[in-house]
């Protein structure tokens, strides 16, 4: 009824007590819906017919609340009516709820899922419980429950994800809490169980550890440049999930990283992989390097990386570095062949060489030329080398001398040094003029104890000329000692044998050493056998006839004191294995020398009182360094500052001298210069202003040059 003073239009909403607001409009219909605009006064009516349960599984009364609205006059007005709802023939007369619609946790956790089951009826009842969709996982539930009327009642539902990852993927679960009466009426609430990712994936090699080739490498095959090796995906989580596989840019390096021709290049097969939870697959890579031909065993490092599309769980070991050894084409055995080939070749070469520049036997003779700018050799391998002083070397130079006999002794020429006396094996002595040794043959010097040219078996032991250059000297192991008369003015090509103009012969006396002696070179002083040191005043012999002079009491005796030409020397008497092995003068001090001997003895000499008088000789200096060591070999400096020794042990001592003729105090033991292990057999020393050079010639068969430098306070 309007009973407004204007028209207006009404309509009805109806709402039950404890009903969804957003379902109200569903279990009632009402016609019209509006009304048209009434005069005051007037009467609508409306016809409302109730088509559901305001509540869901409601049963008994419920408040229904009538509103009447007019939108004209801005005001309602509200009935409220009392609605029995009886139970239907097929209602169910209970409803489970969850209170959660979604639960999530991971493999191996316990998970509660609570839920609740309200009895709408007026009767007790009782409900049978289960989980379908989860059933396998529950731990604990109730089976069966007695509803009182009217009330809730919760349900807790436990059960327990499996550990094993391949039962539990990471997804969704739906489940639900059914209920069943004893009438089979049954209710259900829907829920889901989200297992998460759990686990990790994981990145594996056959072999980091590749060759190229894989096989017979000690082959050469340019054909092979690749290798292969198989990598390994596995899925150890409950995740499916989609891994790649890849070499990262840059992940090549080795040896020569910037060298893109030999970078390796890997080829991937397949790169994409999808993984299965608990699933393992397979990689082929297949590694390509161009190779060398030539060189060592390249080791390059390639870096293989695998990423997941999802970043949820963890890559382990996402990254395997590959160390691959690349052999060279040519084997590297084959190589080292040619290189020892080679090798081989040069030091063959080299040999050749020093064949060819060294001798081949023993040296037996050195000495410098008079400048120190050369060096002569005589070897036992029958030739005459000479050699160029550099620094600290010596080269030799092409002019050897190949002769038929062994070379036992060779001297300088001491004027001009152009010309060379060589004492031979045979007792023969050659005169060689160095100015023309490829145009003239040598001057022949017979030995005078033996018969024709060819025939002579008296050994040459020593060579010794004048200062002047006219006479030379010679000794020879029979205990001959003859002195030549060299005449500078005879044509060279004048081939003819030389006799002695003056000889000297003492029976069993081998001779060692011979030197000339005194400012006028008119005495030669003679060592030999018996530690026997004589000096033969030869220009009181007579010419062209030979002085025999026996030893008086047989070996080791003093020689004939009836001799008119011969000083017997006072020496530690020796015998008969006893020499005095080496002499040694000084040419700016004509009355100094020195001796050597087989027992080690070291001797400093001063003449002039037993030349100028009837006084002994007098010994300046006398040193034995070793009675077991034989001195092989001794020289003098031109100013007699120093003198080196040469020994069978291969030791090479220089020792400096004070102008006495006396060791320096400093300089008792001598200073040594080089310790060989081979015996040493001839020694020359030359003092320059650029240092000291002395030459050794050995049993190794080497001639050898050593420098050394001054020592300050020397022959003051």
């Amino acid at each position: 009824m309007n009973n407004s003073n204007h028209q207006a239009s009404f309509y009805i909403v109806l709402a039950a007590t404890g009903a969804d607001v957003q379902e109200t409009s569903r279990w009632y219909h009402i016609t019209p819906m509006t009304s048209s605009k009434v005069p005051p006064g007037t009467r609508s009516h409306y016809t409302v017919k109730i088509i559901d349960t305001p509540i869901p599984d409601f049963v008994g009364l419920a408040n229904i609340t009538v509103r009447i609205i007019s939108p004209e006059l801005k005001s309602e007005e509200r009935h409220v009516l009392r609605l029995r709802v009886e139970p239907g023939i097929d209602q169910v007369p209970f409803k489970v709820e969850l209170n959660a619609k979604r639960f999530q946790d991971y493999p191996g956790q316990i998970v509660e899922i609570a839920a609740r089951i309200h009895n709408t009826s007026r009767h007790m009842i009782t409900v049978m419980l289960s989980c379908p969709g989860i059933e396998t996982w529950i731990t604990k539930s109730p089976e069966s429950m007695r509803l009182r009327p009217n009330c809730w009642h919760n349900i807790l539902v436990i059960c327990e994800i499996p550990a094993d990852l391949s039962l539990c993927r990471s997804q969704d679960y739906p489940f639900q809490i059914l209920a069943v009466d004893a009438d089979g009426h049954a209710h259900t609430a829907n829920g889901t169980l989200e297992v998460l990712p759990m686990g990790y994936f994981e990145l594996s090699a056959e072999s980091t550890y590749l060759t190229i080739p894989d096989s017979r490498r000690w082959l050469p095959d340019r054909h092979v440049n690749a290798t292969q090796t198989q990598f390994y995906l596995t899925n150890r989580s409950n995740l499916k999930d989609t891994l790649r596989i890849a070499v990262p840019p840059h992940a090549h390096t080795g040896e020569r990283p910037h060298d893109n021709d030999f970078s390796p290049q890997v080829t991937l097969t397949p790169d994409t992989v999808l993984l299965e939870p608990e699933q393992t697959r397979s990689v082929e890579a297949n590694v390509e390097v161009k190779r060398p031909w030539l060189g060592w065993v390249k080791t390059l490092l390639v870096d293989v990386s695998a990423h997941s599309e999802n970043t949820v769980l963890e890559l382990r070991n996402d990254t395997e570095t590959l160390q691959v050894k690349v052999f060279p084409i040519i084997p590297r055995w084959l190589q080292a062949a040619v290189i020892l080939f080679l090798m081989g070749a040069i030091a063959g070469f080299w040999f050749f060489q020093t064949y060819r520049q060294h001798h081949r036997q023993l040296v037996n003779s050195v000495q410098f030329n008079g400048t120190g700018t050369r060096v002569i050799s005589g070897s036992s391998d029958q030739t005459i080398r000479q050699w160029q002083v550099n620094r600290r070397r010596l080269r030799p130079t092409r002019d050897t001398i190949r002769l038929d006999k062994a070379v036992r002794v060779l001297r300088y020429r001491p004027v001009d040094n152009d010309q060379l006396a060589v004492g031979l094996e045979n007792g023969e002595i050659q005169l060689w003029n160095l100015r023309y040794l490829s145009t003239q043959a040598p001057r022949i010097l017979l030995n005078p104890a033996g018969g024709q040219q060819g025939e002579l078996d008296d050994r040459v032991m020593a060579l010794s000329l004048s200062t002047d250059a006219r006479y030379l000297f010679s000794g020879y192991g029979s205990g001959q000692v003859a002195q030549w008369y060299i005449d500078p003015d005879r044509d060279n090509r004048d081939l003819n044998p030389l006799q002695p103009a003056r000889q000297l012969f003492i029976p069993e006396l081998a001779i060692y050493d011979v030197a000339v002696v005194d400012p006028d070179d008119e005495t030669l002083a003679i060592a030999g056998r018996y530690n026997k040191l004589l000096l033969w005043r030869w220009s009181q012999a007579k010419a062209q006839e030979t002085e025999q002079v026996p030893l008086s009491s047989g070996p080791g005796a003093a020689t004939n004191s009836d001799s008119e030409t011969l000083i017997a020397v006072d020496y530690p008497t020796g015998g008969q294995d006893d020499y005095i092995t080496s002499l040694a003068t000084a040419e700016q001090q004509p009355f100094r020398l020195a001796t050597a001997d087989n027992q080690g003895r070291i001797t400093l000499w001063d003449l002039e009182s037993c030349l100028n008088s009837t006084e002994p000789c007098t010994v300046l200096d006398q040193w034995q360094p070793d009675p077991e060591i034989a001195i092989r070999s001794i020289a003098l400096t031109a100013d007699g500052c120093y003198l080196a020794s040469a020994s069978d042990d291969g030791q090479l001592t220089l020792w400096p001298l004070t102008h006495q003729g006396r060791r320096l105090t400093k300089y008792l033991q001598g200073e040594s210069i080089k310790k060989l292990n081979t015996r040493l057999n001839s020694v020359d020393i030359k003092a320059l202003e650029t240092g000291i050079l002395i030459v050794s010639g050995a049993d190794d068969q080497r001639v050898r040059l050593n420098r050394m430098t001054p020592q300050q306070g020397i022959c003051q």
